[in-house]
C-alpha cells in the first residue's frame, strides 16, 4: 500500500485506553526491528489496553480489544507531531468481518476467533470483561473524574503494522469528549488465555499510571504508508 485512497472513518459509543508498565526486556521481545519501546522509568515499557464499541464503520457494529506498545514516533517532515505512537500486537474483534477488515486493510494480527466483550458503564467508570466461549481472557476498568470534566479533542497518532511484505505506518485521528487523568483508579486483569501469551503476565502492573475514556467520537485512520517508501523520500 502506497498511502493513496480515502481515510476510512469509524463511530464508536465509547473508547478506553489503560496504560500498563511492563519490562522492557518483554517489549523488545515483541517489537519487530526498527521500533523502539518509549520507557517511562528505566527498564519499563508501556502496554497499552484499548476497547473499542465500534457502532457505525464500513463493517458494521462491533467491539474490539487491542494490546500495543508504545513506541517512538516517526517524524515526517511537514506533519505535526503525532500525540503518541503505538504498535498493535494482537487484535481481537467480536465479529469475523471486522478481523477480515482488520487483516486485509491495517495488516493487523489478529486473534481468529470471535470474541464477546462486555461493557458495563456508569458516570465514574466503564468496565470491560472479554471472554472466549466463556473463558476469560481479560478484564479492565477505567474510571472517570470528575474534577476533570469532559474535553473535545481532536487527537493525532500513529500506529504501526508489519507482515510479510513490510513496515507500515498509518496515522489516526481521534475525536469527541475525552477524559484523561494519571489517578491510578483502574484495573487490570490478565487470565492465561492465547490472546495476551506474547506478555509476561507476572511482570504488568495492574494499575494503570494513565486512564483514557472517549464517547461518541470518532476514529479517522489514514491509509498505510510503507515506511521503506518514506525513507526514500
Amino acid at each position: 500500500m502506497s498511502g493513496s485512497g480515502a481515510p476510512h472513518v469509524y463511530r464508536f459509543r465509547d473508547a478506553v485506553n489503560g496504560f500498563f508498565e511492563f519490562p522492557t526486556e518483554n517489549a523488545r521481545a515483541i517489537l519487530p526491528p526498527g521500533l523502539q519501546p518509549v520507557e517511562p522509568h528505566h527498564g519499563q515499557s508501556v502496554l497499552a489496553v484499548t476497547a473499542f464499541d465500534f457502532n457505525e464503520t464500513p463493517v458494521g457494529a462491533y467491539r474490539e480489544i487491542v494490546l500495543s506498545i508504545l513506541v517512538a514516533p516517526r517524524i515526517l517532515h511537514g506533519e505535526p507531531m503525532p500525540r503518541a505512537a503505538m504498535y498493535p500486537f494482537k487484535v481481537a474483534t467480536s465479529t469475523p468481518q471486522a478481523r477480515q477488515h482488520g487483516i486485509e486493510v491495517w495488516r493487523l494480527p489478529h486473534y481468529m476467533k470471535d470474541i464477546d466483550v462486555s461493557i458495563e458503564r456508569s458516570d465514574q467508570q466503564i468496565a470491560v470483561s472479554v471472554s472466549d466461549d466463556r473463558q476469560p481472557v481479560l478484564q479492565m476498568t477505567v474510571t472517570g473524574l470528575a474534577a476533570v470534566g469532559w474535553q473535545p479533542v481532536d487527537h493525532r497518532y500513529q500506529t504501526f503494522s508489519v507482515d510479510e511484505t513490510g513496515t507500515y505506518l498509518s496515522v489516526l485521528m481521534m475525536n469527541g469528549p475525552f477524559l484523561e487523568h494519571e489517578e491510578e483508579r483502574g484495573h487490570l486483569e490478565l487470565d492465561t488465555h492465547p490472546f495476551s501469551e506474547a506478555v509476561d503476565r507476572d511482570g504488568v502492573t495492574t494499575t494503570p499510571f494513565r486512564e483514557q475514556w472517549m464517547t461518541k467520537g470518532v476514529e479517522t485512520i489514514h491509509p498505510l504508508q510503507s515506511l521503506a517508501a518514506l525513507a526514500g523520500r
